[in-house]
């Protein structure tokens, strides 16, 4: 399983976001938390760290592989059936995704989460590329989720983790804290098994890896424009918006772009500065009404400052703090910023897909 866990620095623990630098610090921090909380870590070691060096540098992320996320969770989203059934559904997408890797002879391995699945998909190579290249393999991965998903109707993949340099993936073997079972690996005669038997698996620790295939999947890269900064040409328009199935998310009853949704608005997470930063602009710009120029708002930016707060507070954030939110938002308002372009998400890494806000900078078309 090292091998998974190869490159480093890479941050662990998705409340505190600490950084390790080598296999030996993740060794201790397995050693010292497992069974006393839950042990995550960004699925990417990182060739930077940021200046401060508290964490990593995103746009630098060494890529040799991705995480397919299958949580029976999205089946009682997704589908009209009994919670009894979620399971069981999960293990049905997990085995029909696990047999078509297996019957094109892609080099995987499967790992029961506590609450569904991951499979681990080994890429051709090892990718090492400069910002503009690796957003480009990062889209078009997504792209391949989103096709398997279409393709296979696998609806318990969560369709926002896969190539995410930002995300956190539980560490497999370790102990799923909330449900009370291991995280252990499976072979697809155990996926066969079924839902119940896996839970009764899981009851105990199990180490090691089931690995299956040989060759590592080739991700067909599409290149963009080298002006696609400066609008949406290039990449964006390579794309229809049937080629990838996302829908604008709603938060609090408030429509978040999808990419911002998937980035910071799970309740208890502790998001990066960027992907913060770029919810609060859209926020602020959604409490003005998306008035162009922001002055022209009727909405008062108190009031703009004061929802913004409140939705935010809502989430509950590991580092949460009242007075730093606060003075983010005065300066957020001072400066009248509107909601980042597709462009400028896409450049993060935040880009999930082409949604009904797709190059409308937050307001969504006709």
């Amino acid at each position: 399983m090292s091998h998974l866990f190869n490159h480093f620095p890479r941050e662990m623990d998705m409340k505190s976001r600490k950084v390790v630098l080598s296999m030996d610090g993740l060794q201790n921090y397995i050693k010292r938390t497992n069974g006393k909380q839950n042990l995550t870590t960004t699925v990417y070691g990182f060739r930077q760290l940021k200046p401060k060096g508290n964490r990593c540098e995103y746009n630098t992320a060494i890529v040799p592989h991705f995480v397919v996320d299958l949580d029976k969770g999205r089946a009682a989203q997704m589908l009209d059936i009994e919670d009894s059934e979620t399971g069981h559904r999960c293990t049905k997408d997990t085995l029909i995704l696990a047999s078509y890797l297996r019957d094109r002879n892609i080099r995987h391995a499967v790992w029961f989460s506590g609450g569904g699945f991951h499979i681990w998909v080994m890429l051709d190579k090892t990718y090492e590329l400069p910002p503009n290249e690796l957003s480009n393999l990062l889209f078009s991965g997504r792209v391949l989720i989103n096709k398997w998903i279409n393709d296979m109707d696998l609806v318990t993949i969560d369709p926002v983790v896969s190539f995410r340099p930002d995300r956190h993936i539980r560490i497999p073997n370790t102990y799923n804290y909330k449900r009370k079972l291991w995280s252990i690996p499976l072979s697809i005669e155990q996926l066969e098994m079924g839902w119940d038997y896996i839970i009764n698996e899981a009851r105990h620790a199990k180490g090691g890896m089931k690995v299956s295939g040989q060759k590592g999947i080739e991700i067909e890269i599409v290149e963009g424009d080298t002006n696609y900064l400066n609008g949406m040409s290039g990449i964006f328009q390579k794309f229809d918006a049937e080629d990838i199935s996302v829908n604008a998310g709603n938060v609090s009853g408030i429509p978040v772009l999808p990419c911002l949704e998937a980035a910071c608005c799970t309740k208890g997470d502790n998001p990066p500065h960027q992907s913060r930063a770029y919810l609060m602009m859209y926020l602020m710009d959604y409490f003005r009404d998306f008035a162009r120029p922001p002055s022209n708002s009727k909405v008062s930016s108190l009031d703009v400052i004061r929802k913004t707060h409140q939705f935010i507070a809502k989430l509950e954030w590991a580092d949460y703090n009242p007075k730093i939110t606060n003075e983010m938002l005065v300066h957020g308002a001072s400066r009248n910023y509107l909601t980042p372009s597709c462009p400028k998400i896409y450049q993060e890494g935040l880009c999930i897909g082409k949604c009904p806000f797709f190059d409308g900078k937050g307001i969504k078309r006709d």
